[in-house]
């Protein structure tokens, strides 16, 4: 930094401000840098970004062609409960182990725990690859490397998500969170599935499968060279540490209704729409399989754009923004429920996109932001929890009511139940509407 020239007693006011100027621009620059919203000036951030990346686009990629290989093998009566019990297997050790995944991310270095899950994530899809090669019929080995994949990602979310303030400064954190979650969800909702799509139509299932497992392990290794601080030792045992993560959201009432708001979205959004996309293509729409992954790109399209958007400016109401966007979403679930033709289901799902980007951006971002640095895994898995719980119910209903009613039943009632659900959260849930 530039030290004070020298200044004559008796000199000018003008000749002293003159004098300490250099050091007021070199104060002001250091300044802009300390403060800037950039978070790729961090390169952990980068490496971290760029991990997030290829394993959502893994895990997209498996979106699809689970669903197709399990479609394919059952009888057409039995599409919609075969798949959504596929979807429950993989939710449901997710939702039993994300408390303990957030306590030990609180306890062991993050990367160390990415590796491992994502490298588990890899070897599952070694196990897809080998039955599609085989063209093995029985789909109950679904189920059970499903269960594998979820209880991995009990460990994988929480680590993920707490690891980013870490690496990024205050200043830096929503543009951090926004960039991370439309990185990951958008290659998850958007490239993963239009990849896996279009590779089933063209080439087949077992080459989706084969990138599947490439991209996974490719995710294992980029996460396992990123650094941060050691967690911590609180000295308790797991359940002391697991009880107080869980009294600690339970007492602050805008994380704890925050943490909630994330059963709207499972139940209600991706639960119907992951179960009725493979059936509405061919059903409805009358298209091929590559417009599963299309149209599953269509939402991840629309989060993506608005992530960026919102990148720009900091919206100053973000609790209320976040209730809004629930019932907005809901309402375009309604109308992509009576849409027959493609041409109109493309801009739909891209709205959709971009309810939930605001969603899920705001949530995170303002749990990272209320919580402490050293609950930070426990309140992200508490997070993951609930989402994790409402999976596999909005899986259920909506393979049961797709069963009875049809596909376009299903996403017409879930959107209904959304949007009031959403427009009480405006009017009843005041700690989250008044976060800024």
């Amino acid at each position: 930094m530039a030290t004070h020239a020298s200044i004559e007693p008796g000199a000018s006011g003008a000749a002293v401000e003159a004098a300490i100027a250099p050091d007021a621009t070199a104060v002001a620059s250091e300044a802009a840098v300390v403060e800037s919203r950039n978070p790729f000036r961090s390169p952990r951030f980068t490496r971290w970004w760029l991990a997030s990346l290829v394993a959502g686009t893994g895990v997209g990629i498996q979106a699809v062609t689970v669903a197709i290989f399990i479609r394919d093998r059952v009888d057409l009566a039995a599409r919609a409960s075969a798949i959504a019990g596929a979807l429950i297997a993989q939710s449901l050790p997710g939702a039993l182990l994300a408390l303990f995944g957030g306590t030990v991310a609180d306890r062991i270095e993050r990367r160390r725990i990415l590796a491992r899950t994502y490298t588990v994530a890899a070897v599952v899809s070694v196990v897809y690859v080998l039955l599609s090669a085989a063209d093995a019929r029985a789909i109950w080995p679904i189920f059970v490397l499903g269960a594998i994949v979820g209880a991995a990602g009990a460990f994988t979310n929480p680590a993920r998500q707490s690891m980013l303030p870490l690496m990024v400064t205050r200043a830096q954190l929503q543009n951090g969170v926004i960039l991370g979650t439309m990185g990951f969800m958008a290659t998850f909702q958007f490239l993963g599935p239009m990849i896996g799509g279009v590779l089933t139509d063209v080439w087949g299932l077992t080459i989706a499968f084969v990138a599947e497992v490439l991209l996974l392990a490719v995710a294992a290794y980029l996460f396992s060279g990123i650094r941060t601080e050691a967690p911590p030792r609180s000295g308790a045992g797991v359940v002391a540490d697991l009880l107080e993560g869980v009294h600690y959201v339970v007492r602050r009432r805008e994380l704890l209704f925050l943490v909630l708001l994330a059963v709207i979205p499972g139940v209600f959004f991706m639960g119907p729409f992951a179960v009725t996309v493979p059936i509405v293509v061919p059903d409805v729409f009358r298209a091929s399989d590559r417009w599963v992954g299309i149209l599953w790109g269509c939402f991840g399209s629309g989060l993506l754009l608005c992530s960026i958007a919102l990148t720009f400016k900091r919206f100053r109401r973000r609790g209320f923004a976040v209730c809004a966007s629930t019932a907005a979403a809901g309402t375009v679930l309604i109308v992509y429920s009576r849409i027959e033709s493609l041409l109109l289901a493309v801009p739909a799902l891209l709205v959709w996109g971009a309810c939930a980007a605001v969603f899920i951006n705001y949530v995170v971002a303002l749990l990272q932001e209320q919580t402490e640095p050293r609950m930070m895994g426990r309140v992200m898995s508490m997070y993951s929890l609930v989402f994790f719980v409402a999976a596999p119910i909005g899986y259920a209903q909506a393979g049961a009511v797709t069963s009875l009613f049809g596909p376009q039943a299903t996403l017409f009632s879930s959107g209904i139940c959304a949007t009031a659900l959403g427009l009480a959260s405006v009017l009843l849930l005041k700690p989250v509407r008044e976060l800024e």
